[in-house]
């Protein structure tokens, strides 16, 4: 078993819609997607742990977003294993403002995530893993794609410079976009089908070492 991840730990995920895929709906509140797929694969391949996992991901949020919710939602849970997957909100608000919010350039979005990743350490979040924003359009959009390249390698360096795992999802979708054109890996550019959060998981996982 990885060291990452111990008996009894807590895992918290958070983020915006593509983590939130409807876990207020849900029975266990985890959702239909990426989440539930590892909490399956991790109890399927690690039964016994007495491992524990929670969902606080909320559709349309930004690094700002998130942000303002850290305390109630990740602080006062005070998980030992804390995923973030945010940013992809942050640039598709660069084709419009939704719900009052704005395109959130990179050095907010880098403060941003900075201040989530040192208020999270402070709490004592042991095993931290960051998964870079995947992708808004499968035509790979070039301002678009460029910003996402732009944030998945903002989180590439937190990850290296505070010691958190780094998840490379970004670089998955678009391989597999690239590669695998018969597969439809999201509804609209952006959300998962159950092959892309198929494809999370398993990017999760494998960094995770699980």
């Amino acid at each position: 078993m990885n060291a990452a991840i111990r008996p009894d730990d807590l895992i918290l995920f958070q983020g915006d819609s593509i983590t939130d895929a409807g876990r207020s709906g849900s029975a266990d509140g985890l959702g239909s997607g990426y989440v539930a797929m590892i909490r399956g694969l991790v109890g399927a391949r690690h039964a016994g742990l007495g491992l524990r996992f929670a969902n606080r991901g909320v559709g349309g949020d930004r690094t700002a977003e998130l942000l303002a919710r850290w305390q109630p939602d990740c602080l006062a849970i005070r998980p030992q294993v804390l995923s973030i997957k945010i940013g992809v909100n942050d640039v598709w608000r660069l084709r419009g403002q939704w719900n009052g919010q704005d395109f959130v350039d990179a050095a907010t979005y880098r403060a941003n995530y900075l201040r989530l990743i040192e208020q999270a350490r402070a709490a004592g979040v042991r095993t931290l893993t960051l998964v870079s924003p995947s992708t808004i359009t499968e035509e790979n959009d070039s301002e678009v794609s460029r910003h996402l390249d732009e944030r998945a390698a903002i989180v590439r360096e937190l990850a290296a410079q505070h010691g958190a795992i780094y998840i490379p999802v970004r670089e998955a979708f678009v391989r597999v976009l690239r590669e695998q054109r018969d597969v439809r890996w999201t509804t609209d550019g952006c959300h998962p089908t159950p092959a892309g959060h198929a494809l999370i998981a398993g990017t999760w996982m494998q960094a995770m070492g699980l």
